[in-house]
């Protein structure tokens, strides 16, 4: 049986093929635009071929605090030397270089993490921009809900989360360095109270 596509005859096929493709790109470009990391495309040059926004924008907050003279940080770009010339001497051993910055400007830490995209004879580098300040906070807010944290509790776990000792936090909110600890000790007492009803509840459904 075969199916007819009349309007195929009415139409320059390069057309129809040129369009897919052009859908396709938009599609992969929407995803990378939309995901949670900053995404680098490079070659084994330092040449940025493709990157998402956040990709960019970080590459920009990097390059602030670490002036490069290249296109791409010099700071991401130490980590992508680690996979190359391991490659060179151990093809095999490291799949993945990583390595974590801390801007100072604006206080974030990033984790770099770079991989070879393809094992074709011109492969690419990925790399992986994950901005953990904001991956903690993420958490912490999702905590803060989970344990019924109060307000202040919140404030003050959420600094904890992405790494503030407790004198820091104590002067970051103005208040007092022994309230900072009863919050904390309040909200670890919620935390402990939820992973034991958490794990009653799942002993009970195991029984």
């Amino acid at each position: 049986m075969t199916i007819q596509m009349p309007w195929l005859k009415h139409s320059n096929h390069s057309a129809i093929l040129s369009e897919i493709t052009s859908t396709q790109r938009s599609l992969e470009n929407n995803f990378l635009d939309s995901w949670i990391d900053g995404i680098l495309i490079l070659t084994k040059t330092g040449q940025c071929i493709h990157s998402n926004n956040l990709g960019k924008s970080l590459c920009d907050r990097i390059a602030q605090d670490y002036p490069s003279t290249d296109l791409i940080p010099q700071e991401i770009w130490h980590t992508c030397q680690i996979l190359i010339h391991n490659r060179q001497g151990l093809p095999r051993h490291l799949i993945i270089a990583e390595s974590e910055l801390k801007l100072k400007r604006s206080h974030e830490h990033v984790r770099i993490r770079a991989r070879w995209l393809n094992n074709t004879t011109d492969p690419h580098i990925l790399v992986i921009l994950e901005n953990l300040t904001q991956s903690r906070q993420t958490l912490a807010i999702t905590e803060t809900i989970k344990y019924k944290l109060s307000p202040r509790e919140a404030d003050v776990w959420s600094l904890h989360r992405i790494g503030y000792t407790y004198q820091e936090i104590a002067a970051e909110l103005h208040i007092a360095l022994n309230t900072v600890k009863k919050h904390m000790k309040n909200a670890y007492a919620k935390q402990q109270l939820f992973t034991m009803i958490d794990e009653s509840y799942t002993d009970g459904l195991a029984g």
